[in-house]
């Protein structure tokens, strides 16, 4: 039966989303209204318009379109009667036999979970060893290394459009714990007819975790992550670099296309999951203008590997012959050319300024135009007249945008005098356990009071979440790295990757002085409130508490909580004692809230003798509480601390650090918290302004020390790995009872 004309404009709508999720084609979502494709991210799919745009080849259109060039490979000459068919079989999925559409997809329609187990494999290996030996040129040996191990198996032979193909190649992905969560298939035969664009099958399997890839590891694999465009070039680089690999203790990632973000996520998995030491990553995607674009990502990558605490280098690596590694196997030819992320973004800029364009543009997309052709004497036209700014003038503007935005919210740092409230936001900011640094801290809430929590735009991206379009960013300070820096005759500062070849040479000569200086970058983070993320993906999204002890007052719990707070410090080599010590805390001066608690007593003839008392009758909260006060008062004011401030910021400054353990741990400073704030607000008018900032952020360093380091050692309440910790007892106590009557202390007072 035809199809009426009712019925062809009911079928345009079919999304071309909702057609992916179907036959299980991997994408990626960028912003809310585009997808890319996993395999080839140069094609974008804009969902509002329900049009795709193939950049690479310039092929665009609708679904019957997607399907004809994309899924089956097909060409202008071909007939689409193939791609149509598949349509309809959409529709028919979608609404049975009446294609009449009545509803929308939605975009949370559960995708394909990949199971390797459904993969059709074979334990024969002729057709893989063939391929990979003889087509592709790897070694014999290791190739049966690999079918041996599992890192490459042959498929079972598959149909594709009319066509019954031969066996392929699988390259299974594993996670960073090595559950293998998705895989590519390489079709083992060039077949031009049907494959017309890529001569030969290439797929991801549906519901493949696209934040890991084929990967192999050699040595420890936990310090190099060497990054590729396909699992072919990775074998092919592996076998020509193997002892460096093993040296290094590298892992090879294939990421099935450019998308260089996705090398970041499977370090940062790395470094979560198995505690890895990666300190540098290699980008060896191919010699050519979507390899070198897709490496610029790193020019800009700042990351500091939490185990380490070093820094995490970036280089670009890419083969002396051909386009690709498999390229320059075949060749014969071995090494490869090391260039910086800079010279990458040199070479980028110097392809994109020569590129010649191509005369197959249609204009019926947005972002094409026509070239039109050039008359007889006509002069060709050419770029625009006006100067590009290079990377480095473009650095340079934004980094004075971003220092302005950042002076003008540390101008706003003397609320926290005038307003409790603010002041209570900070901390318990704070408290949540996000673990940015005290500076950021104050820099995130006072540029938005309403933060909670924070991500840049490409962390949200990779957690599915898309960050709402037009929203105004929060700019706060990354890990530092320490840069090549040349200093000029007027004394300015020129990072080396923003010199000219005139300053360059004049520093190689001496002429100019070089340093290295520690910089940090600037980044942009924005709130859950700004991105479209649901209620139910935010108990996934929020650190653990270690501990909530505001749901579970338990005895077990209380000690554990106690329990660690000992254990930090015997860390910073305080010792403490919490039984027969009520009578030298006695004489204490009575507090504005009555009787002291505790103190922290250090000998001023032996500045090694520091203690912590706590009185023996204390309530386990109030332990707890009173603990985390002198804490801070150990880590701020010892004698030898620089900090020589009046007795009443003392005071506050361990009051705010103690708030902040105290409600990270879930207990609550009840009714009386902003009453507390404002006391402590007043302490803070007494200071000039200039300083209020310096005094809030020592509090907060030493609440986030401890915050972290109650994170790293309670899990659910359970202390991990309890250590007897240096809680002194009665019959130990001569040298403090000596230490205390001689009056040679530091003291402090608590509530």
């Amino acid at each position: 039966m035809a199809i009426s004309k009712e019925e062809r404009a009911q079928l345009k709508q079919l999304p071309i989303r909702g057609y992916c999720d179907w036959k299980g084609i991997p994408y990626t979502t960028d912003t809310s209204s585009e997808l890319r494709m996993v395999d080839h991210d140069s094609l974008v799919v804009r969902t509002k318009l329900n049009r795709f745009v193939w950049n690479s080849t310039g092929d665009k259109g609708d679904l019957v379109d997607f399907i004809h060039y994309y899924e089956l490979g097909q060409s202008d000459s071909d007939s689409k009667g193939p791609a149509i068919k598949n349509q309809l079989a959409y529709a028919r999925y979608v609404k049975g036999k009446n294609i009449d559409l009545d509803r929308v997809y939605e975009p949370t329609t559960p995708r394909y979970k990949f199971d390797y187990d459904k993969v059709f494999k074979t334990t024969e290996t002729d057709v893989v060893k063939d391929y990979l030996v003889n087509q592709r040129k790897l070694q014999p040996q290791f190739v049966a290394n690999l079918l041996k191990s599992g890192a490459v198996v042959q498929g079972s032979r598959y149909r594709e459009g009319d066509k019954l193909h031969q066996n392929p190649v699988i390259f299974p992905w594993k996670d960073v714990t090595g559950k293998i969560v998705g895989a590519d298939r390489q079709g083992t035969e060039q077949d031009f007819e049907h494959f017309k664009k890529r001569g030969s099958s290439k797929k991801i399997f549906a519901g493949s975790d696209t934040s890991t890839g084929y990967n192999l590891s050699f040595g420890t694999g936990d310090q190099t992550l060497v990054l590729f465009e396909s699992p072919v070039d990775l074998l092919s680089y592996a076998q020509q670099n193997h002892q460096d690999m093993v040296k290094n203790n590298a892992t090879l990632l294939s990421v099935s296309g450019t998308d260089a973000k996705r090398g970041v996520q499977f370090l940062n998995d790395a470094v979560t999951a198995k505690q890895a030491k990666f300190n540098k990553i290699i980008v060896a995607f191919d010699n050519d203008k979507a390899g070198f674009k897709a490496a610029d990502y790193f020019d800009r990558f700042s990351f500091k590997n939490p185990i380490t605490n070093e820094a995490i280098t970036a280089e670009r690596q890419i083969p002396l012959q051909g386009k690709d590694w498999n390229e320059q196997l075949k060749a014969g030819i071995l090494g490869t050319r090391v260039m910086t992320m800079t010279e990458n973004a040199n070479r980028l800029e110097a392809l994109e300024t020569f590129e010649t364009p191509t005369s197959n543009l249609k204009q019926d997309d947005e972002n094409t135009s026509i070239i039109k052709p050039v008359n007889q004497g006509e002069k060709r036209p050419v770029k625009s007249d006006i100067p590009r700014r290079n990377k480095a003038d473009r650095r340079k503007e934004n980094a004075l945008k971003n220092k302005k935005i950042i002076q003008e919210a540390i101008g706003k740092v003397a609320k926290y005098q005038q307003d409790p409230q603010e002041l209570k936001k900070l901390l318990d900011f704070t408290a949540t356990g996000l673990n940015y640094s005290a500076r950021n801290s104050m820099l995130i809430q006072l540029q938005n009071p309403q933060a909670t929590l924070l991500k840049g735009y490409k962390q949200w991206s990779a957690d599915g979440i898309q960050v709402n379009k037009g929203e105004q960013g929060i700019k706060i300070f990354g890990a530092p790295a320490n840069l090549k820096t040349i200093i000029d005759r007027n004394g300015e500062k020129i990072r080396w990757a923003d010199a000219t070849s005139q300053q360059k040479e004049l520093a190689n000569n001496k002429q100019l002085e070089v340093r290295s200086i520690k910089h940090y970058p600037v980044e942009t983070f924005f709130d859950v409130r700004q991105t479209n993320a649901t209620a139910a993906q935010l108990p996934s999204l929020l650190p653990n508490r270690p501990i909530d002890l505001a749901t579970d007052k338990s005895p077990k719990h209380l000690d554990a909580a106690y329990k660690t707070l000992l254990k930090f410090a015997d860390k910073i080599k305080v010792p403490v004692i919490d039984q027969g010590v009520d009578d030298q805390i006695a004489k204490r001066p009575m507090t504005w809230q009555g009787q002291a608690k505790g103190a922290f007593v250090q000998s001023k003839k032996n500045q090694d003798e520091k203690f912590i008392l706590l009185r023996s009758d204390l309530t386990p909260t109030d332990k707890i509480h009173t603990l985390a006060h002198e804490i801070a008062h150990a880590q701020l004011h010892s004698l030898q601390s620089q900090n020589n401030w009046p007795t009443a910021i003392k005071e506050t400054q361990a009051e705010l650090s103690s708030y902040v353990i105290t409600k990270n741990l879930g207990i609550e400073p009840g009714e009386k918290s902003v009453d507390y704030m404002a006391g402590w607000s007043k302490n803070l008018k007494a200071l000039a302004n200039q300083n209020t900032g310096k005094v809030i952020s020592q509090a907060l360093k030493a609440s986030t020390d401890v915050t972290q380091y109650l994170s790293d050692n309670l899990s659910h309440g359970e202390v991990r790995q309890t250590k007897t910790s240096k809680l002194l007892k009665p019959d130990n106590l001569a040298v403090v009872e000596q230490s205390y009557q001689a009056v040679n202390q530091t003291s402090t007072r608590h509530i």
